[in-house]
């Protein structure tokens, strides 16, 4: 540990805007890492990207923050200190995870409202990459292909899918995922999509369109 804190100051007074005594303390047992605007730390970056993605998306993102949210999901690579098993660790790579799926559905859902299917698509498998059983993501990237006219690849991934959660889960789709995919292989019209498009909508999304 004493090794390790040593490192991170090092790396820490690399920084031209490090100020001595600043940055990372150490108090009675406790080391704290101060947030400083100038220091990017991955796990400060998806709060606040989650913050913007679930309380902005309804106030319509401007672009440059959609971008920056959209380069924060990115930059998630799986479980918070993947190994380690102490309770507060559990908790806290619980807690994170499900912000970057959350905030990634509703960014997901916003792109593809917005007509954005490749970025949305993107998006959707990167996310599915760490929650491959998530059904509601599932059926958002199933509604996507079809409406970007791939419905062909929404077949091939919806039988792959289920192959997979057969083989390892032992179970088998949620209704909605199945009621989903049925309407892609009756897709014939207009009329059918926007159907389909309207399963992209959050409940209160669909009260004020159908008033």
């Amino acid at each position: 540990m004493n090794s390790a804190i040593w490192r991170l100051r090092k790396l820490l007074a690399s920084a031209p805007e490090y100020r001595e005594g600043y940055g990372l303390r150490t108090v009675g047992s406790e080391t704290i890492l101060e947030r400083t605007s100038w220091l990017d730390v991955d796990t400060w970056a998806l709060l606040e990207a989650a913050q913007a993605a679930l309380n902005g998306v309804e106030a319509h993102v401007d672009p440059s923050t959609m971008k920056q949210v959209l380069a924060v999901l990115y930059r998630y690579e799986g479980p918070f200190l993947d190994g380690e098993d102490a309770d507060w660790i559990l908790e806290e790579r619980e807690r994170l995870h499900s912000l970057f799926v959350q905030s990634a559905m509703t960014i997901v859902r916003h792109l593809g409202l917005c007509g954005h299917y490749h970025d949305a698509i993107l998006l959707a498998r990167h996310a599915l990459r760490f929650d491959p059983y998530r059904e509601e993501l599932v059926r958002h990237l199933l509604t996507l292909l079809a409406l970007d006219e791939r419905r062909i690849d929404a077949i091939r991934y919806y039988d792959h899918w289920i192959a997979m959660i057969r083989q390892e889960l032992g179970i088998s789709p949620l209704p909605a995922t199945r009621a989903v995919i049925d309407e892609i292989r009756n897709l014939h019209n207009a009329d059918d999509a926007q159907h389909l498009r309207v399963g992209l909508m959050s409940r209160d999304e669909r009260r004020r369109a159908a008033n």
